[in-house]
């Protein structure tokens, strides 16, 4: 279903393209916010929604978000979904793995959809890239910026008074920028940050509850984006929420 708004979305821009003696030629940004028009139809119960892949939204051109499951209807085992709830309790409800911990709000935005990422550490059962650029073979993408935050369930686990985070601790996301099988940047953010200022950590410690921007231009001219958490915890899930993905794109056909 959400494969169609890619032809939508390169349909619509192509009519505004600069036509000389190729077929079509054009300049321009390209935003991943996973809003659809009729996107609340595609979600279940635990408002998650999971195909192998999907498209950005109506104002995403050529970039597709990958997920990996076991079977055609089974739950998600890596890489991106997408999902409408919001959870800023303290509490974590069975099976409530994928809420934001708060919404994306703006001047100018406030958005219903992000994407979650789950980064499982069984390869097997990740996609081969995370974030595909498909007309690699006619132009290139320039990712600019996105915004991240961290899920709810994070968020609880890194608090909790028990087994929540201490001095040490930490998680970090890493963006990692791919052409032609080649690494071309690489950039990274701390979502939780218990580390000794001494070992390059915040102080006071630091642990992400809100929509933060996060420069992606380091990454240059890339075909595939992949995305990796580390924490020094054993066993933390490893998840975090992406939305407003900002790319510069030029296809020439």
């Amino acid at each position: 279903m959400m494969k169609r708004f890619l032809l939508i979305a390169l349909a619509s821009v192509a009519v505004a393209s600069c036509l000389s003696d190729t077929f079509m030629e054009m300049n321009l940004t390209s935003i991943s916010d996973f809003e659809f028009s009729d996107a609340a139809s595609g979600f279940g119960d635990d408002s998650i929604y999971v195909e192998n892949g999907f498209a950005g939204g109506n104002r995403s051109v050529a970039l597709y978000f990958n997920s990996a499951r076991d079977s055609e209807n089974g739950p998600m085992t890596g890489g991106f979904g997408m999902t409408m709830k919001r959870d800023s309790s303290m509490t974590i409800a069975e099976g409530n793995l994928y809420p934001q911990y708060t919404r994306f709000e703006t001047s100018k935005m406030n958005n219903n959809v992000s994407a979650v990422f789950y980064d499982n550490p069984d390869d097997s059962k990740m996609p081969e890239h995370d974030i595909v650029f498909t007309e690699a073979e006619y132009g290139t993408c320039t990712p600019q910026f996105c915004y991240i935050s961290n899920t709810q369930q994070t968020v609880v686990r890194v608090k909790d008074q028990n087994s929540g985070f201490v001095e040490g601790d930490y998680i970090k996301l890493t963006a990692t920028g791919f052409l032609n099988g080649k690494q071309t940047g690489q950039v990274e953010y701390y979502l939780a940050d218990y580390r000794p200022a001494a070992n390059g950590g915040e102080a006071p410690d630091s642990l992400l509850t809100s929509w933060k921007p996060l420069s992606l231009t380091k990454l240059g001219n890339v075909d595939n984006i992949d995305f990796d958490l580390e924490s020094n915890k054993a066993d933390f899930p490893l998840y975090f929420c992406l939305d407003n993905l900002v790319a510069s794109i030029y296809i020439k056909r």
